[in-house]
């Protein structure tokens, strides 16, 4: 990659590591969850998670973080397409003229 491109690509990094991140404690609020669940019970713990709630909390980081995480790939892509877009630009293109017959 491109040195130009450095900081778009950190910047996509730290937002897929902090989804990454937010993703597990989020799977890991609700395995725990599940726990107050007798075993043969149908799990509906995606439904548990009232405003307020430490996995109501988890979940809004969780899409924050995935959201972030989008934005930082447009950005990124958007930041590839100009520099392309710049570096056609900067082609000169040179003509030759000289004695006919040669």
């Amino acid at each position: 990659m491109r040195p130009e491109l450095t900081t778009r690509r950190r910047a996509l990094r730290l937002a897929f590591e902090r989804y990454i991140e937010a993703d597990r404690a989020w799977r890991m609020a609700i395995r725990g969850l599940n726990d107050w669940f007798p075993k043969g019970a149908p799990l509906h713990s995606g439904m548990i998670g009232n405003p307020g709630s430490r996995v109501r909390r988890l979940f809004d980081a969780r899409s924050r973080a995935l959201l972030h995480f989008e934005i930082a790939q447009v950005k990124m892509t958007t930041a590839k397409q100009r520099l392309a877009e710049r570096s056609n630009r900067n082609v000169r293109r040179v003509l030759l003229i000289g004695p006919p017959g040669q």
